[in-house]
């Protein structure tokens, strides 16, 4: 076996080096093998194949008594997943498409197109899920135990029953998102991506994109660094009072609904329970990042002497502490991603090679583009898109590692079928920070230049604040923040809320900008996933503790590891870990990853003496 992954790691090298001689930065994805037109007869087909199995499906309803049979059901789970599947395909080549350029009139209509007919789709079948959560016990049981590897898929769609409405109330809701919450969400990726940002870098003035300025934000200049907040929060502010007010909409439509109506006990319970997390678990997991926090504010004051500023401020959290204007080419960058990769694991290295093989990235800057880095993983057969902003700099080779971790977990993942290959939200950071952290660890083993591998080891733990601390935040922000507006709170409020919790964050040692007040409405997933922050500082902490036993145990780990990778969503979360021994209800869990955070910050104060 090991004799035939390294001659197709050999293999795949060579093919990999024509790949990036003939890749152009300015060449997108390729969505064509998930639809190929957009209209014309082919579409007019697929649109005929998704009605044909949604009667299909709407046919069964006469048949759906408790007493149904074991094979009438599996024969609907059958055309369930088909269906689902032509879905899965259908809307990623509609957001995939809009990605690309939010600016395109034709993208944005075809995808509200797509999302009212897959709204109309789901209503007609939506008898199915309210039949399953009111099934008595005994013929629940009876027929889950027909479901096999999809168990999980079933048994969790049974936790939403005491929070599910009738059938003509879920379809008014349905319909009501598509052009409620749904298009105030996309009015405000519209509204955001458009923003320009003026900017003097070495007497040039620059009107660039928030991709292109967040460059700066990471400058060995502190002027620069201060400019580039500066420049980013005073649009945002020009801005507060239309994108505040998309916000308080989004909450109070989140509150009508999920409170009100299906009777969820708090706005924070709702990811939990879809989650399949239990509300004690999170509260463990803030706990614990609330009474850490110092840990971080003792590192940046650190970091102030490093750089020889009298008094740490916000503007400067993220200063590398070498001056340097190093960059890295795209093939460069991905060359040093799949090294750390191949180290670790030829089938970690051979499946972030499909991404390339098969011209699922776009990594281009282009004007209008989504904002960011993501992996959209859409069937199991189909290998995941990923899509980067590549600036050239240290922290997009990072992005890099990142997103391919994620594509990584839902190629391992394949095996199960469409309703239980993704990962649970609690896990999907998993094998993404572990990815950065096999990155960052050969970064700073290879370096020979001291100050150089001091600037790596305090990025990393930058980046640990970044997506433990500030994440964290941004979740407790969130709690807060659904009170007050349900409260009838204004903006400026909201704006006073946020930029108290920064102020608690950073301590008294570190200034806040006034000015950070306008931050939260740059988090786009405050808007669009309300409380998914979570799942950053849940995966990272884990991931920190699970890094730790990788270091202990050695290659032994790694088959343990890529298990639980390979689980993706067909256990719950809690029974995958505790293979592993863990305990996510524990503070003392939580709290053991913060025990790795300073073990980094006593190396750096050893390279620094």
């Amino acid at each position: 076996m090991l004799k035939k992954l390294t001659i197709e790691i050999l293999l795949y090298d060579l093919y990999f080096l024509f790949v990036m001689n003939q890749f152009s930065e300015t060449t997108p994805w390729n969505i064509k093998e998930l639809v190929q037109f957009d209209n014309g007869p082919e579409f007019d087909n697929l649109l005929k194949d998704i009605e044909s199995k949604t009667k299909e499906l709407e046919s069964f309803r006469s048949r759906l008594s408790p007493n149904v049979s074991e094979n009438d059901f599996l024969n609907f789970i059958k055309t369930k997943k088909e269906l689902s599947i032509i879905i899965s395909k259908l809307s990623a080549f509609s957001n995939l498409r809009f990605y690309e350029d939010t600016s395109n009139q034709e993208a944005r209509a075809f995808m509200a197109r797509i999302d009212e007919l897959l709204s109309d789709v789901s209503n007609r079948i939506m008898f199915f899920g309210l039949w399953w959560k009111d099934l008595d016990d005994q013929n629940f049981s009876r027929l889950l135990k027909v479901t096999g590897d999809d168990k999980y898929y079933f048994e969790s769609a049974r936790r939403f029953k005491p929070y599910t409405l009738s059938e003509k109330e879920e379809q008014v809701i349905n319909l009501k998102d598509v052009n409620g919450t749904n298009a105030l969400i996309n009015i405000f990726t519209i509204i955001t991506n458009k923003f320009r940002f003026s900017i003097t870098v070495d007497g040039v003035r620059k009107k660039i994109s928030s991709e292109e300025l967040l460059v700066y934000i990471r400058s060995p200049k502190p002027e620069i660094r201060e400019a580039a907040y500066k420049a980013l929060w005073k649009v945002y502010k020009n801005y507060n009072d239309e994108l505040g007010e998309i916000y308080k909409s989004i909450i109070l439509d989140y509150k009508n609904e999920c409170l009100k109506l299906r009777k969820y006990k708090s706005p924070i319970s709702v990811r939990n329970i879809g989650n399949d997390i239990d509300d004690k678990a999170i509260e463990s997991l803030l706990s614990a990042c609330q009474k850490n926090v110092k840990l971080f504010q003792d590192y940046f004051l650190i970091k102030a002497k490093l750089l020889n500023i009298p008094k740490m401020s916000r503007y400067h959290l993220y200063a590398p502490l070498k001056e340097s204007d190093k960059t890295y080419s795209y093939s460069e960058s991905v060359d040093l991603v799949l090294d750390s990769f191949d180290d670790f694991s030829k089938d970690f290295g051979l499946l972030a090679r499909r991404l390339f093989d098969q011209k699922h990235i776009d990594a281009a800057l282009r004007l209008n583009k989504k904002k960011g880095a993501f992996c959209y993983s859409v069937t199991p057969d189909i290998t995941p898109y990923v899509l980067l902003n590549f600036t050239g700099k240290a922290r997009d080779v990072a992005t890099i590692a990142h997103e391919f971790g994620h594509a990584i977990h839902s190629m391992l993942a394949s095996k199960h079928s469409i309703l239980s290959f993704h990962a649970p939200i609690p896990l999907a950071e998993t094998a993404s920070v572990f990815a950065e952290l096999l990155l960052s660890e050969k970064l700073i083993k290879d370096e020979k230049d001291i100050e150089v591998k001091k600037d790596l080891l305090a990025s990393k733990i930058d980046d640990i604040y970044a997506t433990v601390i500030r994440q964290a935040y941004f979740v407790i922000f969130e709690k807060k923040a659904h009170e007050a507006i349900a409260n009838g709170a204004t903006i400026n409020d909201i704006n006073k809320l946020y930029l108290s919790l920064l102020k608690e964050q950073f301590g008294s040692q570190i200034n806040v900008p006034k000015s950070f007040q306008y931050e939260w409405n740059y988090i786009p997933h405050i808007y669009e996933t309300p409380f998914y922050c979570y799942g950053y500082a849940f995966g990272n902490l884990l991931v920190l503790a699970l890094y730790e036993k990788y270091k202990e145990q050695g290659a032994s780990f790694i088959p343990k590891y890529i298990e639980l990778l390979s689980s993706g969503g067909s256990k719950p979360p809690q029974e995958i870990l505790s293979k592993l021994d863990i305990d996510i209800n524990s503070e003392d869990f939580w709290n053991s990853g913060f025990k790795i955070v300073e073990k980094m910050i006593n190396e750096l104060k050893e390279l620094v003496k």
